[in-house]
């Protein structure tokens, strides 16, 4: 039996987005092939001195693996050190101490037949094991490891471009990410889509059921549900949705119900944009991930105005819930929800994006996920690749 590392950074205290989406592929991977897979997560966090200087929060517990979803992860924790704060901030140089344990980590890889990272940190670990025990490596590329830090950071850009070349194979999870990549990065690095799927429990409730969640929400009878589902960040130009939501409203004309589902730095900012608006919304801050599903079940309509995607998960599972989705057109989102819901930015943006989600909501408007969007898909496609090189 082939052996397989699968290698990602992540949070335990965060799981969502990346850290679903490597349990998806690792859980329908082992449906459709005999593999042995281990799986790795990278954590970063931060002592004393940085916890002051970022402002962020202790972590109490470091347990050295966890088990999520009916998949052990082992995890190795790395504390973030003032040096390479310095030597990345001020000398634009690689975190040596940083780079340093990914690359222990690499040799850790020992006994593996193949190694598979997500995202560009742990994608070093996988390139040194590549090299050191000739292996094949992978790197799957989920959004912001393409689109967000490489052009603000030289030097992450020029690392970037290392690792997309010296992978066996890149992995994208839509073909917009990669055109992306392509546009800004660099061209000529082997690379294959592997796009991302829903979880079992984002489905389609049957007529009670959907009923029940209604009721435990407290949304009433033939009154419709809008939403937005995320992190409250610039990214996402949450600040946008107060007018979004307004318009919606007054394009709609009948009486609807408005959530703002998650947290983040801009939460309280969006809260009263959205009172000055007069928009009666409810926000719920942040929702254990097992209960998404059943608030999926109850909305009608997810809106989602980001500046930047990947292919995000939250339209995939929306539209296995049975809700239409509007979102921008970035990168990704089309290849999900269809490039007539997805509408571009510019000039009068919300407008146009309104108009869109009103037709969605006064419409028999039938908007289903393409059948390549889904984990079973994916596992399939990743076995016949992997196939080419064990």
């Amino acid at each position: 039996m082939k052996q397989i590392a699968v290698l990602f950074e992540g949070d335990i205290n965060r799981r969502l987005g990346v850290f679903n989406a490597v349990i998806n592929r690792v859980k329908h991977l082992q449906q459709v092939a005999d593999y042995k897979i281990d799986v790795y997560m990278f954590q970063v966090y931060d002592g004393w001195l940085m916890r002051h200087i970022r402002h962020s929060k202790k972590v109490d517990s470091r347990p050295d693996e966890i088990i999520t979803d009916g998949v052990k992860v082992h995890i190795t924790w790395f504390r973030r050190r003032w040096i390479d704060a310095i030597l990345h901030r001020l000398f634009h140089k690689p975190p040596h101490l940083l780079m340093r344990r990914l690359h222990r980590l690499g040799w850790e890889m020992r006994g593996h037949d193949l190694v598979s990272a997500h995202d560009r940190i742990v994608g070093h670990a996988a390139v040194f094991a590549s090299k050191k025990l000739h292996i094949p490596c992978f790197i799957t590329w989920h959004g912001a490891s393409i689109y967000t830090d490489p052009p603000r950071d030289p030097m992450i850009k020029d690392l970037t471009i290392k690792l997309l070349h010296e992978a066996t194979c890149n992995f994208f999870v839509s073909q917009g990410l990669l055109d992306k990549a392509h546009a800004e990065l660099t061209t000529g690095f082997p690379a294959e889509i592997l796009l991302n799927g829903a979880s079992e429990q984002f489905r389609q409730y049957d007529e009670s059921t959907r009923a029940a969640m209604r009721q435990k929400y407290g949304v009433n009878d033939g009154k419709k549900v809008v939403a937005f589902v995320g992190r409250f960040e610039p990214v996402k130009n949450v600040t946008l949705l107060p007018d979004i939501y307004k318009e919606i409203e007054v394009k709609y004309g009948k009486e609807l119900t408005f959530w703002a589902i998650g947290d983040g730095v801009q939460l309280d900012e969006t809260r009263q944009l959205m009172a000055s608006k007069g928009v009666r919304c409810h926000f719920t801050g942040k929702v254990p991930p097992e209960e998404i599903p059943d608030l999926l079940n109850c909305v009608d309509l997810l809106v989602l105005p980001s500046s930047l995607e990947g292919l995000p998960l939250v339209v995939i599972e929306a539209l296995s819930c049975g809700a239409h989705v509007v979102a921008t057109n970035v990168i990704g989102t089309a290849e999900a929800v269809g490039r007539e819901n997805a509408i571009d930015l510019g000039d009068n943006f919300v407008d146009r994006f309104t108009d869109r989600a009103v037709q969605l909501l006064q419409g028999n408007i039938e908007q289903k996920l393409p059948p390549e969007v889904s984990w079973t898909a994916t596992a399939i496609k990743e076995n016949d690749i992997y196939h080419k090189y064990l």
